[in-house]
């Protein structure tokens, strides 16, 4: 029987790896901060933004994350992130040392029409080596689902002074943000926070002999099926960044939403398939002995 057009939605649970690509011939726009930076602390998440430039040549950086760790969900807001693209990917880099990472993402426009690059996935400001991918990816192949990235360092996060876009947006840019270590530190202490916050023992939890761990693969507990009829057939998609609580046992006992695009049909989808199908191994003090923790995720849903 051949699969319907709902059934060739995708969803992806895990960061994907971006697909090569072509260059730009423009030079960049370099862009001096025209603005402070501006934390701002939310109940499940943190946010970091500034601007850089003035007028039609404006990009204001917005920098999300929703646990502790080096993760980043980057997006870019102003004239110079247009894309004709549905999706696609940009070359992204932190300048001057790191090395230039493909990454995919989702145009969208603030209520006043200003073009909005979403950076699908977390990104770090170090890429992964290949040999990190080749370990990701065996791991996946032998049904293991635990695989621990190699950390980043405050001296490599203190390193970056720049941001560089080019590919597939109306005109490459590159951001002068100084040192990345101050504000990157102040987002550490902000997402320390938000532990504490969610009820998580902070102290044990930074000694944990092992995370929460999926019982089986995560990438299955959301499927085609779970995508909301009305927002199929509108042609609608989302990114929806979810935190679930996980007890002592391995089981899930409430859903968050950290963030999403909208509209809330996706976030009520995601919550019911995932407290419907998620299954833990529990976190492990440094004694070995069960506690409660959190698991986060994202779930795209993409025609």
């Amino acid at each position: 029987m051949g699969r319907t057009g709902r059934d060739r939605a995708i969803f992806v649970l895990l960061a994907a790896l971006a697909l090569p690509g072509v260059g730009t011939a423009k030079e960049p726009l370099r862009l001096k901060p025209s603005s402070k930076w501006n934390v701002h602390y939310a109940e499940d998440s943190c946010r970091m933004a500034r601007s850089f430039g003035e007028g039609d040549q404006k990009v204001v950086l917005m920098i999300d994350r929703y646990q502790p760790g080096d993760a980043l969900r980057l997006s870019f807001i102003g004239k110079p992130a247009y894309t004709r693209m549905n999706e696609g990917v940009v070359r992204l880099r932190f300048g001057p040392s790191e090395t230039e990472q493909e990454v995919q993402f989702y145009p969208g426009t603030l209520s006043d029409r200003t073009p909005t690059l979403i950076i699908r996935g977390g990104v770090r400001v170090v890429p992964r080596s290949p040999e990190e991918i080749a370990a990701y990816e065996a791991s996946i192949k032998a049904k293991r689902f635990d695989f621990e990235w190699s950390d980043i360092t405050p001296e490599q996060e203190a390193a970056v002074t720049y941001v560089e876009v080019s590919r597939a947006i109306r005109h490459p840019f590159l951001l002068e943000t100084g040192s990345l270590g101050p504000p990157l530190g102040a987002l550490e202490k902000c997402t320390d926070e938000l532990l504490g916050h969610w009820g998580i023992d902070v102290a044990k939890h930074a000694a944990l002999s092992r995370k929460v761990k999926p019982k089986g693969n995560p990438g299955n507990w959301v499927t085609s099926r779970d995508y909301p009829t009305d927002m199929w057939m509108q042609g609608k998609r989302a990114i929806v960044q979810f935190r679930l609580n996980v007890d002592a046992a391995g089981k899930p006992t409430a859903c968050h939403i950290q963030q999403s695009t909208r509209p809330k049909a996706f976030d009520d989808a995601v919550c019911k398939a995932i407290m419907r199908n998620a299954e833990f191994e529990p976190a492990l003090d440094a004694w070995g002995s069960p506690i409660a923790s959190y698991w986060l995720n994202s779930v795209t849903f993409h025609m």
